[in-house]
């Protein structure tokens, strides 16, 4: 499975540069056809790196474009309210929750 969607959210999931821009050619093409549009903003790409740094034959990666437009590489991003990151731990979404539950709120002063 290369396609993960929920309500207006879509994962696409490649384990190479070539089958990921396949797969962003291909979901250009059906919005096409469905008349919507990819918000290039909100698309962000993230590599998520081997477990064998060892087997590892690059590091950079040319960039990703949805008709024209680059998507922005990321180290982390957040989905469906939890926060993923390119080394598949979950220390900052924990850390996130933490901060809400010791400070839920944010006091703001100011001086004239």
């Amino acid at each position: 499975m290369n396609v993960f969607a929920y309500a207006d959210d879509v994962v696409l999931l490649a384990p190479s540069w070539h089958g990921m821009q396949d797969l962003i050619a291909i979901l250009s093409e059906c919005c096409k056809c469905l008349d919507l549009e990819c918000n290039v903003r909100k698309t962000k790409c993230m590599v998520v790196n081997p477990i064998s740094v060892g087997t590892t034959v690059r590091r950079t990666f040319p960039c990703f474009s949805i008709d024209g437009q680059i998507i922005e590489f990321v180290t982390e991003f957040k989905y469906l309210g939890h926060i993923l990151s390119e080394k598949m731990h979950d220390d900052c979404d924990i850390m996130r929750k933490v901060r809400n539950i010791v400070f839920p709120y944010t006091y703001v002063i100011t001086t004239f």
